[in-house]
């Protein structure tokens, strides 16, 4: 008579949770890399003034909601078979508000692609200066991005940390750039239109960099079991 313990029949159940698990780490992958393609894009149609790539990055949201709904409905799925496992749906969960901060990422994204053409139209001389800081701060964002995949790819929560303060210098850096618009204009009032647009993308940016640093917690949760809300002090960012 064969004896059925309770590792016997929970040991499958939890390799299909552990299989689950890794395909919702892998679609949130595939929408953190079609995030930096969407930043790359828009960054690049800024600088050569590109409207019809400007135009793409826009209708390319449409891939980031349908990535963004399709975590959704695994992640009801995955609560649905396994509602016992409490101990491991917190996982499930931080990843589902992961999916959340991605999709609103590529909002402010799409909307900093929506603002290029009031920006790049206008002729200035001193244009130029008006775009540094927007291309410093979309760098920083890259940056941030492509360290949510290392943590992604890698599962090390060191670079979740990075993450997190790559997120702290982000803003900081864009308290700076808002001051050196407002300096330009009041230099050159004939800058006034462009320097809005420009900050309104400043503070798009700001925004993804906000996004970025909660998924930066939720990831540090999920990996080491810690709460860092509320942490608000930077260290020198080790690359």
């Amino acid at each position: 008579m064969a004896i059925h313990t309770g590792n016997s029949t929970q040991q499958p159940r939890l390799h299909y949770f552990d299989g689950e698990l890794g395909c919702l780490h892998g679609l949130l992958l595939e929408m953190t890399e079609r995030l930096i393609n969407q930043l790359e894009q828009t960054l690049h149609a800024l600088d050569y003034a590109d409207m019809a790539l400007a135009l793409s990055v826009i209708e390319r949201d449409v891939k980031i909601n349908a990535c963004h709904a399709r975590i959704e409905t695994e992640v009801r799925g995955v609560l649905g078979r396994h509602g016992s496992l409490a101990n491991d749906l917190r996982t499930v969960l931080r990843i589902s508000k992961i999916a959340d901060a991605l999709e609103k990422t590529g909002n402010e994204i799409t909307d900093f692609a929506i603002r290029i053409p009031a920006l790049t139209l206008q002729d200035h001389s001193e244009k130029p200066e008006l775009l540094t800081d927007i291309f410093k701060i979309g760098g920083l964002i890259k940056i941030m991005l492509n360290k949510m995949t290392a943590v992604l790819e890698s599962r090390d929560s060191n670079q979740a940390y990075k993450l997190m303060h790559y997120g702290l210098d982000c803003e900081s850096q864009v308290q700076e750039g808002i001051k050196q618009q407002l300096a330009l204009v009041l230099q050159n009032p004939e800058l006034l239109d462009p320097a809005l647009d420009a900050l309104y993308i400043l503070k798009a940016l700001e925004r993804c960099s906000e996004h970025c640093r909660k998924i930066a917690g939720y990831l540090i949760f999920m990996l080491d079991s810690i709460d860092i809300r509320g942490y608000s002090h930077a260290e020198p960012i080790q690359a």
